[in-house]
């Protein structure tokens, strides 16, 4: 197996990347043995004598990994040898399967192709040997086993009304499905608990696709949005199976319009919608749109719950639209917002917004000195603007070579701004945050950075 393909394993480089990650995230290795057998080049069982560490280098990546000495009690697939070293990470976020000297296993592993070193992870079927009842049950009867394999999965859709305990998805009863492949169509549908089932399915790639039912949606980060039928694609190893899942949505939305003071479209503005504070379920979840050429929009598979509208009502990069903090249905005040209420399944349409009028742009210079008065060099400034006691819009802007800079803002909001200055081995240097007057007159701004740790 190729390098590339021992990474699709555990989906970033965690097994073989520098010692310094932290996350692990596993793009396939949960699944059936029937499938995760087929998945990789050897499996086998056998005890840990020892644990050590070696030096493994994949090209640009070197990294100290764990390395286990194991004896071979059964050479299940591809495995010939009595005894053999196998390659892990240590774990705490790198993949590394926690192996324990002296414990027997079953081992899941991937082979290297040019050096032949084998490796696994937690992103695979290997277990103690005392739990893989099920994955022996299925080699036992591989011998007797045809050729065909199983095609099964799960339809299900979001659980709104989640509690600790509970799955995060209802089963999809009486979904149906076609599963093709150039010469084969079979036909299938969701029981009582979603689960859907296909046997003797003869090896081969197929694609697995479902008819929507009425009101759900796949998510539209899949490139989905308007199908009527999605699709997975697959592959069934003979003897094997393949698990393939749909994780659908209600197809709830909430879209409108937004005009300026003069009733004329406002595009390209980008929009949020976020949790209400009355709302504790839905205080953490966060929505965007943006208004097309017309200044509609939409807000595409939204939660249930209590939302407040708007533009600038999160904290986000700085934009160049002329207009202050403004919620549905137009007003400047959190205070005055209108709570928008949306159940699951809803569409709801015509949520307009009027806009205040467009505000007016200035420019505002300053410069940027050491305590001494030098200009500071390599200089860059951030811009924060505060909008009902919070930061709403951010920016960092660089200074010249002699410390001076331009920003340019709008009038009536306030801004406050600080220099910063990047200094070795990591460290900075930082001047106090300051408001930028509403109305400064034709003075700069001085901005005053600390002198660096070490300097008299």
């Amino acid at each position: 197996m190729k390098y590339w393909q021992i990474l699709l394993a555990f989906i970033a480089v965690f097994i073989f990347a520098a010692p310094n990650a932290r996350a692990c995230s596993c793009a396939f290795g949960g699944g059936a043995p029937c499938q995760e057998y087929w998945r990789v080049d050897a499996v086998f069982s056998g005890t840990v004598v020892s644990s050590g560490k070696v030096k493994v280098d994949y090209g640009s990546e070197k990294s100290d990994m764990r390395v286990l000495h194991m004896t071979v009690e059964q050479p299940i697939r591809g495995i010939k040898t009595a005894e053999l070293d196998v390659i892990t990470g240590w774990g705490g976020g790198d993949c590394g399967y926690g192996f324990q000297v002296g414990k027997r296993y079953l081992v899941y592993a991937y082979r290297e192709e040019k050096t032949n070193r084998l490796s696994t992870s937690i992103c695979t079927r290997t277990r103690p040997l005392a739990d893989a009842e099920d994955d022996l049950a299925f080699i036992r009867g591989l011998p007797t086993s045809g050729m065909e394999g199983l095609i099964f999965g799960k339809v299900g859709r979001r659980n709104h009304d989640w509690k600790e305990g509970d799955p995060w998805y209802k089963p999809v009863p009486d979904a149906e499905l076609t599963i093709e492949s150039e010469n084969t169509k079979y036909q299938a549908q969701s029981d009582a608990r979603g689960d859907f089932r296909v046997e003797k399915v003869l090896p081969g790639k197929y694609l697995v696709k479902l008819k929507l039912p009425p009101g759900l949606v796949r998510n539209a980060l899949l490139k989905d949005e308007g199908a009527t039928i999605v699709e997975n694609e697959i592959e069934v190893a003979a003897r094997g199976c393949a698990e393939t899942d749909f994780y659908l949505e209600s197809d709830t939305r909430v879209s409108g319009r937004v005009l300026d003071v003069n009733g004329n479209p406002v595009p390209n503005l980008p929009l949020n919608m976020r949790g209400a504070p009355s709302n504790q379920n839905r205080i953490n979840t966060f929505l965007y749109a943006t208004t097309d050429a017309d200044g509609n929009f939409e807000f595409k598979i939204v939660p249930p719950g209590d939302y407040l509208l708007g533009f600038r009502i999160m904290s986000s990069q700085a934009d160049s639209m002329p207009f202050p903090r403004t919620y549905y249905p137009g007003v400047t005040s959190r205070a005055l917002a209108k709570i928008i209420s949306v159940k699951e399944g809803q569409s709801l349409q015509r949520i307009d917004i009027q806009f205040p009028a467009r505000l007016t742009q200035r420019t505002v210079n300053g410069v940027v000195v050491w305590p001494d008065g030098r200009p500071a060099d390599a200089v860059s400034i951030y811009v924060s603007l505060m909008e009902e006691g919070d930061m709403s819009s951010f920016a960092t802007v660089p200074a010249d070579q002699g410390g001076k800079f331009s920003l340019t803002i709008y009038e009536g909001l306030q801004y406050k701004i600080s220099a910063y200055r990047q200094l070795p081995l990591g460290k900075y240097v930082q001047s106090e945050y300051i408001e930028i007057p509403l109305n400064p007159g034709n003075q700069p701004i001085k901005l005053v950075l600390p002198a660096p740790p070490g300097d008299k």
